[in-house]
């Protein structure tokens, strides 16, 4: 016995910043977590030991290391995190939350919904959304003001409610975003505190969750049933749901269940709106910011579409609008924080990892990476003109790596597109806009702009 612990290397602890004896870093952690991932990592290197209260938590942030973590020893990390806990109190045990064989057999069933030619039938949906709403900014006047995090948000709710569940009217969709927006703050306020009072305590704030989980339950399964009564017949729908129906798996021939289309249905709607909601805000608002790079931007997509709607074929031609889209997903990624549970003691950059302490991956903070970035709190889409770099995981890594990526960058050029074929969008002056950390990374105090249309420029048709 002494020999073989005299064989074994001596466990690193990784450096970290000091804490509070009892809660550690709890407090910069709810003050300013994007502050604390940034500076934790340009203090201490890429390997960082944080205590959230009894809870140790390691910030990696370094391409390889992540590498290893999200996809070399991906089976050394899970899921049963405290966010995912967090997350499966809204959409179940859903391709987002559930580990190991489950998790595979979800992936498995669930994948070939996102193939590429499938996905590619939404475009037509996307645009027809995103004309509707043109059409209702071309009847205000010049230089009116809307919140931009808003309409896009309503927007990537009408798209995905149409094309996950072909929605005839929005009262579904603004049923689910207005529950949405109840039980999203809920699950991530939870996650800042050390203990909270069980979901079934009647707590005003779980009052309001389990009204707002229950209105958007009512919701699905009510679609659920109707795509079950018209399966196989002509009025039976071309949408997500339909085709997450059809589905068998190919090694058991198992379907989903309700249940089960339930979890992964309100997966989709909270991942397939808030994302590239937030995604689309923050590129407005860098554009606006930005003149020189809008005056190029306006260049592409006029050469390229002129005032025709876009197609799929022609995401591929509109390069800039591309680079652009993806710098804004550098300085603002969609899946800012990835956490996972260390299942059996590893080393990761020389330092030691206790099994059952958590592991947490900033792409907020790896975007800012000076080593890899020149430059980084600068919007510079060129960056994107060639090689996409390492450093670069706006939708993760790995085996996990986000299944509707194609959609949402699909959906994201489309916007962009049609937007700036009508309008120029302009910032107001003194407001404040800064990042709000919650699920997604989303503008703190929404982000109201004013709305100017291009002289001579029609809606496109």
């Amino acid at each position: 016995m002494e020999l073989h612990a005299m064989s074994q290397p001596p466990r690193r602890i990784a450096p970290g910043p000091p804490g509070h004896f009892l809660l550690g870093n709890l407090r910069e952690f709810r003050s300013d977590v994007l502050g604390l991932v940034v500076h934790a990592s340009a203090t201490y290197g890429d390997v960082v030991r944080c205590r959230l209260g009894p809870k140790i938590v390691h910030l990696i942030n370094h391409p390889d290391l992540i590498t290893q973590v999200l996809q070399k020893r991906a089976a050394n990390y899970d899921k049963e995190t405290r966010s995912s806990a967090a997350i499966r109190a809204i959409s179940g045990d859903s391709l987002l939350t559930c580990n190991g064989t489950k998790w595979k057999l979800r992936r498995r069933m669930d994948q070939p919904a996102f193939h590429h030619h499938r996905i590619a039938g939404f475009a037509g949906k996307m645009t027809g959304e995103t004309s509707a709403m043109l059409g209702r900014w071309k009847a205000l006047r010049a230089g009116a003001t809307l919140d931009i995090a808003s309409e896009m948000s309503r927007l990537t709710y009408s798209i995905v409610g149409r094309t996950l569940f072909s929605f005839d009217t929005g009262e579904d969709s603004a049923a689910v975003e207005k529950a949405m927006h109840v039980m999203l703050p809920h699950v991530f306020a939870r996650l800042g505190n050390i203990l909270n009072p069980p979901g079934w305590f009647p707590t005003p704030a779980n009052r309001r969750f389990t009204r707002a989980l229950a209105d958007v339950d009512r919701v699905v399964y009510r679609i659920i049933g109707e795509h079950r009564r018209t399966s196989g017949t002509p009025e039976a729908s071309n949408d997500l749901l339909a085709m997450l129906m059809e589905v068998r798996d190919s090694e058991t021939g198992a379907s989903l269940s309700d249940s089960q289309l339930r979890d992964e249905t309100i997966t989709f709607l909270l991942a397939g709106h808030e994302t590239t909601a937030n995604a689309l805000s923050w590129i407005f608002h860098l554009i606006a910011s930005h003149p020189d790079i809008e005056t190029r931007l306006i260049g592409e997509i006029d050469t390229v579409l002129g005032e025709r709607i876009p197609t799929l074929e022609d995401v591929d031609k509109l390069t800039y609008t591309g680079a652009v889209t993806r710098e804004a997903m550098r300085l603002y990624p969609p899946i800012w924080i990835i956490e996972r549970r260390v299942i059996a003691e590893d080393v990761v950059g020389r330092y030691t990892l206790p099994a059952g302490s958590a592991v947490v991956i900033s792409p907020y903070a790896l975007h800012r990476h000076p080593a890899f970035w020149e430059r980084p709190e600068e919007f510079d889409p060129d960056r994107f003109l060639g090689k996409s770099p390492a450093a670069y995981i706006p939708f993760g890594a790995g085996p996990r790596f986000c299944i509707g990526h194609e959609f949402a960058m699909m959906e994201a050029h489309l916007i962009t597109a049609m937007v700036l074929q009508s309008f120029r969008l302009r910032s107001i002056p003194g407001h404040p806009v800064e990042p709000q950390p919650d699920i997604t990374l989303r503008p703190k105090n929404g982000l109201p702009m004013t709305l100017h249309p291009r002289k001579g420029r029609a809606i496109p048709h």
